[in-house]
């Protein structure tokens, strides 16, 4: 589905004042050294790792939430601004508090792992990173050059990797995908000729294969529930950001939801459906 960033070696942090559980992470992450490169650091306690995360840039982390002296939560937001920032950060603990909890959704970390763990939950997680470092094919297509840069934007910033192109018409879009690249098609709804429904019709003829996604400024439930039955797989309403992506790419790789993820339906209707049957119930 992606083409894998080549030679790139995966920097991870384990920070934990128990040496059983730095131990388990460090078999879990171990599971995938013969993918691909690995350096990984061990610290026991949060000032060690909030100065390695300012060092070097670390990808992934595995931080405890309490430990003596800087607790994970306060090494999570130090974090912003430092050469680590754009790190995956998973909390560790046996349970947390609203407190941290808030406070590591607020700064951008991506999931909680309860204690006790195994090696395999860590290599799970492990594996997720990798598959976010994938380069994915995706199409833009919007008849608007700053709608396309804007949406370029958004999904250079989400947590997975993409190939992107660009397409200002159904047609020229349908021109680029018959060339067997894309698998991910983002199209806007409103164009010249050619709107998103017929060019999602387009692509369902020419290959089933190919997952495409809806976005627009109008998201009535008429537009959504005719998207919805020629087999879009998403619809996104403009504007939207990152985590959006972020949500879309979980379903689409068949991921497990990450704890401080963002959650929503891949239609909006199917939310309100669920709102009004639940005040009928």
């Amino acid at each position: 589905m992606g083409e894998t960033m080549i030679h790139k070696m995966i920097r991870a942090l384990v920070a934990d004042d128990n040496s059983v559980a730095r131990d388990v992470v460090k078999s879990g992450i171990s599971v995938h050294s013969t993918k691909r490169y690995i350096e990984i650091d061990a610290v026991a306690n949060g000032a060690d790792a909030l100065a390695l995360l300012q060092k070097k840039p670390i990808d992934i982390a595995f931080i405890d939430i309490n430990m003596p002296g800087l607790e994970g939560p306060d090494v999570v937001s130090a974090m912003r601004g430092s050469k680590s920032e754009h790190c995956l950060t998973i909390a560790m603990s046996t349970s947390m508090n609203q407190k941290a909890e808030a406070v590591l959704r607020a700064y951008g970390a991506y999931h909680f792992l309860q204690k006790p763990f195994t090696p395999d939950q860590v290599a799970e997680i492990f594996e997720t990173y990798m598959m976010m470092t994938t380069a994915y094919p995706i199409l833009v297509v919007d008849d608007s050059a700053t709608m396309r840069k804007l949406t370029r934007k958004v999904l250079e910033n989400s947590r997975f990797a993409f190939d992107i192109g660009e397409a200002d018409s159904a047609e020229t879009a349908l021109r680029v995908i018959a060339g067997g690249k894309y698998r991910l098609v983002l199209t806007d709804f409103n164009m010249p000729g050619a709107d998103g429904l017929e060019l999602a019709g387009a692509i369902r003829d020419l290959s089933s294969k190919i997952d495409v996604y809806m976005m627009s400024t109008n998201d009535t439930t008429y537009l959504e529930r005719s998207a919805a039955f020629i087999g879009i797989a998403g619809f996104l309403k403009k504007p939207f950001g990152p985590s959006d992506i972020d949500t879309i790419m979980h379903k689409y790789l068949g991921l497990d939801d990450p704890s401080f993820g963002k959650e929503r339906d891949m239609f909006s209707f199917l939310a309100r459906d669920n709102r009004s049957h639940a005040a009928t119930a």
